[in-house]
């Protein structure tokens, strides 16, 4: 899927989440949107997921201008907020079914790889739990489950290293993002922590004030990052030398 925004803006009342916001996103690939509080990280993934409308410019999928009301081009893509969206008085295993089935997916010929899927997040115990009976953390698992049954084309996550996953939960949205992408899939998420940031993905997009600081590839902020004690900072504003 190829996505580009051109001149993003979004206000809330006074507040201006984003403005003039361009970004041409590399297909296949991990991007992180690193940005402090309120920098508008999470209305960006908002926005591209269709749940807000920008004020002005407009947000491209494969060329084709984005409105939310095109569901042939929702169900390319999967948003996962802060804290996942289940249905609480359902089962894990029916939450898993349900989402599969709103985006037309059939579990038929992959039971092998949804079992391993459902090994990895830690959900196998949980599915006859219902989903208001689990912590964020297991929240997360059933979400990150939910994104293996679909196979999103895009896959939006925010703030997945902040979601009080364990170490096992973490892990696993790692292979599961670098899977999507193997297949061709691109992966955005949001986070605060440069480190982590820089450490899962392949280009890091920096946004301050609402605006995009900086795009650069991964591997040269690794580079930076050895040779320059503040470099997280420096990152995290978007003032960087030439790398």
């Amino acid at each position: 899927m190829h996505i580009e925004l051109q001149g993003i803006r979004k206000s809330f009342g006074r507040t201006r989440a984003l403005w003039d916001f361009d970004l041409s996103v590399p297909p296949a690939s991990v991007i992180a949107l690193v940005g402090e509080n309120g920098a508008g990280k999470s209305t960006l993934l908002r926005m591209m997921a269709g749940i807000c409308v920008p004020d002005g410019g407009y947000l491209t999928y494969d060329s084709v201008i984005f409105d939310r009301e095109q569901m042939d081009l929702r169900k390319r893509l999967h948003f996962i907020p802060d804290m996942p969206l289940l249905f609480p008085d359902y089962t894990v295993a029916r939450n898993i079914s349900t989402f599969a089935a709103l985006y037309g997916k059939d579990f038929a010929g992959r039971e092998e790889e949804f079992s391993d899927a459902l090994r990895e997040t830690g959900c196998a115990p949980l599915m006859k739990r219902t989903a208001g009976q689990l912590s964020r953390g297991q929240m997360w698992k059933v979400g990150l489950a939910c994104v293996a049954a679909i196979g999103p084309e895009l896959l939006l996550a925010d703030e997945p290293f902040a979601s009080g996953m364990d170490e096992m939960g973490m892990g696993a949205f790692r292979r599961l993002a670098l899977r999507l992408v193997g297949g061709g899939s691109t992966v955005i998420y949001t986070t605060q922590m440069v480190g982590m940031a820089v450490d899962f993905s392949d280009y890091v997009c920096v946004i301050r004030d609402g605006r995009k600081a900086m795009l650069a590839d991964s591997a040269s902020l690794r580079e930076y990052l050895k040779r320059e004690p503040q470099g997280a900072e420096h990152i995290l504003r978007g003032h960087l030398p030439a790398l």
